[in-house]
């Protein structure tokens, strides 16, 4: 066999046990907060890295401590879907979160001056997805647009509970 290069994937494939019932929603759970997407059902996909590999490993681990059985492989797609085809679909996820943190922003826009804890969860959760978003996705302008605007609201209507006084109107 003649390799050139490094596949650009890593797949993960697992068989959970059918108990206990909660584990498949905690390896669900993990594989969402690691950013994988699925490809199958018990194959799921992040672009080749040593943070990936290592999340993946632990995951790993942790489904075969539980009963279940795992292999971690690198994978190059050469029919069906294309490299193409798994972009879209981590960014249609990632799409998926900023549009949710962004629904989240109008809703405290329409609601009135947010607080800097409600401002500061959400900026959190941007942070979070960002490190997700290894594309590049465009729902993150959308997100970043809706979080300056409770900013400025923010501040157009300070809040009592700052911390900091207020700027002097002249």
């Amino acid at each position: 066999m003649n390799f050139t290069g490094t596949s650009p994937w890593l797949a993960l494939l697992h068989q959970l046990p059918a108990k206990p019932p909660y584990l498949r929603v905690k390896i669900w759970r993990r594989l969402q907060a690691i950013g994988a997407v699925p490809l199958k059902n018990a194959v799921h996909v992040l672009p080749r890295s040593p943070e990936a590999e290592f999340a993946f490993r632990e995951l790993l681990e942790e489904i075969i401590a539980s009963g279940g059985e795992a292999t971690l492989i690198e994978a190059q797609l050469l029919a069906g879907q294309s490299d193409a085809d798994v972009r879209v679909l981590f960014d249609n996820a990632r799409d998926a979160d900023y549009d949710e943190i962004a629904q989240a922003a109008q809703r405290l826009l329409q609601t009135g001056p947010a607080s800097g804890s409600d401002i500061a969860k959400l900026q959190k959760r941007l942070e979070e997805v960002g490190k997700l978003d290894f594309f590049g996705s465009h729902g993150r302008q959308e997100a970043e647009a809706a979080l300056a605007e409770l900013d400025r609201q923010r501040y157009q209507h300070p809040d009592v509970s700052r911390t900091e006084p207020a700027p002097l109107s002249v």
